[in-house]
């Protein structure tokens, strides 16, 4: 695998294994690697932060470390654990011995090949419950193609999972389904696969996503199939559970608390928030909590100053 395994500090120092064995060629290759971790993490207080670093990587038995590195003259490339150690050792600290100590062990690691990419997953539970989440591809070198990582709650994967599996279908072949605005009426496989799904899955946004229309579409080719109930008009809804009393001291505070959101409500939502009302002044206009408020936001894909501050509380 094709790794980092040297650099030269602005001193004109090298560290890590610069004179190590290539498997492939006597000639390593080169490159500039900006050092710049995270503010706020220990690696910030690194002695290497913030420095321009001349790096060495090439194919090497070196065992790979946990992190990818974006060189400023191009390419991605894992680095030795032996550079990962040094770069991630804060001043003054006691160097990092052995990968154990270095970084907890995934909880979950998954890998297959498929057309000559190889696509990885890696999930690592986080000190505060969450997982963090790396999923690679790499060509036939095992050079890193792309890369998607982040941390969210062990919770959120299936939710997630299906929507990754939606979005896949629908931008693969968003017509393959006809939309009954579109054509007229549903064809009947399309009909029976929408009921089979409905038994999975209750959430009108998915299904659309995953069908190719809108909601309303939806909605009515399910109540054509007797699947989802029209109130009839004048006929008393069905009673409902009594709301327990933190339910009740709750809605005195946020008077929509736990209800379902709809349409005109999100669009709403979003347009406030583009304009600038913060979370505050977003939950008392829509008599929800703040968190309901920024779990929304995020799932709506809002912009504004609210919606980025969701994002940061979400980190």
């Amino acid at each position: 695998m094709t790794v980092i395994y040297a650099f030269q500090d602005r001193g004109g120092h090298w560290h890590g294994d610069p004179g190590a064995p290539l498997a492939d060629s006597d000639e390593p290759g080169r490159g500039v690697l900006t050092y710049q971790p995270v503010p706020g993490t220990p690696e910030a207080a690194s002695p290497f932060a913030g420095q321009q670093l001349t790096v060495l990587y090439g194919a090497t038995d070196l065992e790979p470390g946990p992190v990818t590195y974006q060189l400023d003259t191009g390419g991605r490339f894992l680095a030795t654990w032996h550079i990962h150690t040094l770069l991630a050792t804060p001043m003054g600290a006691a160097p990092l011995n052995s990968p154990p100590d270095v970084v907890p062990a995934p909880c979950l690691e998954s890998a297959f090949t498929e057309g000559g990419r190889r696509y990885g997953l890696t999930a690592t539970r986080c000190d505060h419950g969450q997982l963090t989440l790396d999923l690679t591809i790499r060509d036939e070198e095992g050079e890193i193609q792309g890369e998607l990582c982040g941390v969210v709650a062990e919770d959120d994967l299936a939710p997630l999972t299906r929507l990754l599996g939606a979005a896949s279908r629908t931008l693969a072949a968003p017509a393959v389904i006809p939309s009954p605005r579109q054509s007229g009426g549903w064809a009947p496989a399309s009909s029976g696969q929408l009921a089979a799904r409905f038994r999975q899955e209750r959430d009108f946004g998915v299904l659309a996503a995953e069908f190719g229309c809108t909601r309303g579409a939806i909605y009515e080719e399910l109540t054509r199939q007797g699947l989802v109930r029209t109130p009839v008009p004048g006929q008393p809804a069905p009673a409902s559970r009594p709301l327990s009393d933190a339910m009740q001291q709750r809605r005195q505070t946020h008077p929509n608390s736990h209800l379902r959101w709809n349409d005109a409500e999100e669009r709403r939502l979003a347009q406030r928030c583009a304009e600038g009302a913060l979370t505050s002044e977003l939950s008392t206009e829509f008599g929800r909590s703040e968190q309901a408020i920024d779990s929304r936001l995020l799932k709506i894909g809002a912009t504004g100053p609210a919606a980025d501050q969701a994002r940061l509380n979400a980190l």
